[in-house]
């Protein structure tokens, strides 16, 4: 599954690239976020225009009694996405672009787990399929607006490290992931395949990423060769 990941991107220059308005308040680069932190996503609004919007990751379906249940869903399996009663709303009405300059997973070593960071080939951000929902608090009717990442079979430079990895929407198939008024369930499923391995890179970085209080430019720099798809099964959090 996908537990950590970085948005340590140009916020107005990634705002410009998916045609979205920025935030308001732009935010510090974020190194190590994990479930529960505010993260960026994109999404259509009412009126059409899409929008960089801050969002708490894990995803408080509309009946959920309190925001435990966000900590059980911050992925999303493609494979029972559209049917399972935490997504299935949201997968109708309520999908998101989340861009990410990299993700982390875990390997079990004999010295104890080793994370490893993943990127695209060519820099580029990647942009992880999401979903979004509104939440009252029945406590203190603060309105939650929350978001999950699908996440799909690895490719094979993931497959070397783990058996997940997030869905990565192409550009082209932006709007039609966004669109609030396409519900062909054929047609959105078709989108949730793993991104070409050849594309990505993944190498080992610093352990301190285990700690989500380590939110640092080191997270990102490599302690080690990249990875080949010879390395062994890990889990995926640390």
């Amino acid at each position: 599954m996908c537990g950590r990941f970085a948005q340590c991107f140009d916020v107005q220059a990634t705002a410009d690239w998916l045609e979205a308005q920025p935030p308001a308040e732009m935010p510090p680069a974020r190194y190590n976020l994990a479930p529960g932190s505010r993260i960026l996503a994109c999404r259509t609004q009412a009126d059409g225009q899409r929008e960089l919007a801050f969002l708490h990751w894990g995803l408080l379906p509309s009946w959920a009694k309190d925001r435990k249940l966000g900590y059980k869903t911050f992925n999303a399996r493609a494979e029972t996405v559209a049917e399972k009663p935490s997504f299935r709303a949201a997968f109708k009405h309520r999908r998101c672009l989340i861009p990410a300059d990299a993700f982390y997973e875990w390997q079990t070593t004999p010295n104890g787990k080793q994370p490893f960071a993943f990127r695209r080939r060519d820099e580029q951000p990647m942009i992880f399929a999401g979903l979004w929902e509104q939440w009252t608090d029945p406590s203190s009717g603060e309105r939650v607006e929350s978001a999950t990442i699908i996440v799909t079979q690895a490719n094979a430079t993931i497959a070397a490290v783990h058996d997940r990895m997030p869905v990565i929407i192409d550009r082209a198939h932006w709007a039609e992931w966004l669109n609030p008024d396409n519900q062909s369930k054929t047609q959105l499923t078709g989108l949730l395949q793993p991104f070409p391995g050849e594309e990505m890179i993944g190498y080992p970085v610093t352990r301190s990423v285990g700690q989500p209080r380590f939110d640092a430019p080191e997270c990102l720099v490599p302690t080690g060769p990249l990875i080949s798809t010879t390395v062994g099964r890990t889990d995926s959090n640390p």
